[in-house]
């Protein structure tokens, strides 16, 4: 099942978040030889190329280790400031001081070449307050 959540960036400094995604099951994923991208576009469905493409985001597949039969696929994407400075802005015309919002998805593709989305929602960028 796909998660629907909005993810939040500043530009003013690099965005390095980490990120768990819960699933049911005592097995783990089949992950050897899987990749995950994440692509941030203007609107779903943008023509054209990304505003941003992270390939091979990294991963790790844990233990919940609170009894239950759930699992957590941990990501850790990362943009660096210089990135997210030079995203558009004025887009979806916010008031001053507001974020910009994006759009965004993140996919796994298994060694198979079988995919899951695994996210999608907003990437919402803030203009950031402490300056670099």
């Amino acid at each position: 099942m796909t998660a629907k959540h909005d993810l939040a960036a500043s530009r003013n400094i690099a965005w390095a978040p980490t990120i768990d995604y819960f699933y049911d099951g005592d097995a783990p994923l089949p992950l050897e030889g899987a990749s995950i991208k994440m692509e941030v576009r203007l609107y779903p469905g943008a023509p054209d190329g990304a505003i941003v493409t992270i390939n091979d985001i990294p991963f790790a597949d844990l233990d919940v280790f609170d009894g239950s039969a759930q699992r957590r696929l941990r990501l850790f994407p990362g943009l660096g400031q210089d990135i997210l400075a030079a995203f558009p802005t004025g887009l979806n015309q916010p008031e001053p001081g507001e974020a910009d919002a994006f759009a965004y998805d993140i996919v796994i593709t298994y060694a198979d070449l079988q995919q899951d989305k695994l996210a999608l929602g907003r990437f919402l960028l803030e203009p950031g307050v402490t300056l670099p």
